[in-house]
């Protein structure tokens, strides 16, 4: 589990460094991610059927194409850097939102990833534990198992579709 979690940090630690490289130019690319943050947040307001449908097409679309991906190699290498691309976009937002707002860009962070992120992050620890458990890497397919882990995924997409926008409207009334 440990190689995971230096993985995750050594993306997190990319993704600071990636924002410093767009401070860089001066600010333009910054106000640019900035912009498409409100605009992602403010989509993220609103609860319905579509939301629901637009989380759903984007996450599970990601879980079958990686699942593609580990059933044709027949092995989990794909999930490295899977994590240390994780850990970008988590370190890059973070730093961007702290950069942004200081101390409450944290808050705003938080606001964003929660609930969902309450089965997400154990459904990720999950299969990366039964990842490091493999001997070899090799992949035994499970149909069982995999319909549970969409099943899972399915929840964490009602969870930010219509859970999410409550938590952003309360505790991002200062931001916008």
């Amino acid at each position: 589990m440990r190689k995971w979690a230096v993985l995750l940090l050594v993306g997190v630690i990319l993704g600071t460094l990636l924002l410093n490289v767009a401070m860089g130019f001066k600010g333009t690319a910054l106000i640019e991610q900035v912009k498409y943050y409100h605009r992602l947040i403010q989509v993220q307001f609103e609860t319905s059927f579509m939301t629901f449908l637009r989380i759903s097409i984007y996450r599970i679309g990601i879980a079958l194409i990686l699942s593609a991906c580990i059933r044709l190699t027949e092995n989990y290498s794909i999930l490295y850097p899977l994590v240390v691309l994780m850990g970008v976009a988590f370190g890059y937002t973070l730093s961007l939102l702290t950069f942004c707002y200081g101390i409450s860009g944290i808050l705003c962070m938080i606001a964003y990833l929660f609930p969902q992120y309450m089965v997400y992050v154990p459904l990720t620890i999950t299969i990366l534990n039964s990842v490091s458990s493999k001997t070899g890497g090799s992949f035994r397919p499970d149909i069982q198992r995999s319909i549970v882990l969409f099943l899972i995924i399915l929840i964490g997409c009602v969870m930010e579709s219509y859970l999410n926008p409550l938590f952003l409207k309360v505790i991002l009334k200062r931001f916008f």
